[in-house]
């Protein structure tokens, strides 16, 4: 917040990448780790060593 602008969780995503390993870590801390539910991020968002976060964000539900 050192803009002085208070921007929400998704926002304050925009232009920024996380690796998979980080995606996978986003998934679980959303109860989104059974086997099922990686095969289906992977098939909607590809197989990638890296994201873009508010894609990861937006496969979440934000």
């Amino acid at each position: 917040m050192s803009d002085g602008i208070c921007r929400d969780y998704f926002e304050s995503a925009e232009n920024c990448v996380i690796s998979r390993k980080r995606a996978l870590y986003e998934l679980e801390t959303h109860n989104l780790s059974d086997p099922e539910d990686i095969a289906d991020f992977y098939r909607e968002l590809g197989d990638l060593d890296i994201y873009r976060a508010q894609d990861v964000l937006r496969w979440l539900g934000y």
